[in-house]
């Protein structure tokens, strides 16, 4: 069966360390189920919050067409879309679904600060995002929030009294943001979501509704 052509833009962003090509199995769900697929590529560990900011809007900015945009980042890269959408004019951006994102905290970067060479291995943008103001969702932008409960990953050795519930690197209670659209969580891990087909499914309901759905194999929706 086809599925229909959206007339939008959804723009994929990483998180901290990786390359744009990790958001490839979201994008290839993504779009089959219509959605066309951009994914931008920063440079997490060695520029700063603001100097990536400004890039990115940049990226917008110069997209052609007049059609909304919808933005999608794991973990770091949700916290770029939201503070570069707070901070920055970015009026054809609509939603942005935030995957596993420290939006408020990150008891794993903190415990991770405290290793010898922890600090550097976080780079520039960590740092600067944990002691900055937290944004509230953008006027007008529609926000979800995407949270994991399978606790596998970097954090429990770094962080192994880590609080629970979590997904292995950041706790459900450090992805909400105020004013949030909607929220849900999912029995997987951080890493997990990348190439999850019940994440990759939330995404899509997101960006074509503004909620979850809560029918959703291994998903919960709250608030």
């Amino acid at each position: 069966m086809i599925k229909p052509s959206f007339d939008h833009t959804v723009i994929l962003i990483p998180g901290l360390w990786m390359p744009a090509w990790v958001m490839l199995p979201l994008a290839w769900r993504l779009g089959a189920a219509g959605h066309r697929c951009l994914r931008f590529g920063y440079a997490s560990f060695r520029r700063d919050l603001e100097s990536n900011a400004d890039r990115f809007a940049a990226f917008v900015r110069g997209l052609g067409g007049d059609e909304p945009i919808h933005l999608v980042g794991h973990s770091l890269g949700g916290v770029l879309a939201l503070h570069a959408t707070a901070s920055r004019r970015l009026p054809r951006v609509r939603s942005i679904v935030m995957v596993g994102s420290p939006a408020q905290e990150s008891y794993a970067a903190r415990a991770l600060v405290r290793w010898p060479g922890g600090r550097c291995m976080l780079g520039r943008m960590v740092p600067q995002w944990l002691e900055a103001q937290k944004p509230a969702a953008p006027a007008g932008v529609a926000l979800g929030v995407i949270a994991g409960t399978m606790a596998v990953g970097l954090g429990r050795i770094v962080a192994p009294r880590m609080p629970p519930p979590h997904d292995g690197v950041i706790r459900v209670a450090e992805t909400r943001v105020e004013g949030m659209s909607a929220c849900a969580e999912v029995r997987v891990s951080h890493a997990g979501m990348l190439v999850s087909k019940t994440v990759a499914g939330l995404v899509d309901r997101f960006l074509r509704t503004g909620a979850f759905d809560a029918s959703a194999p291994g998903a919960e929706t709250a608030g």
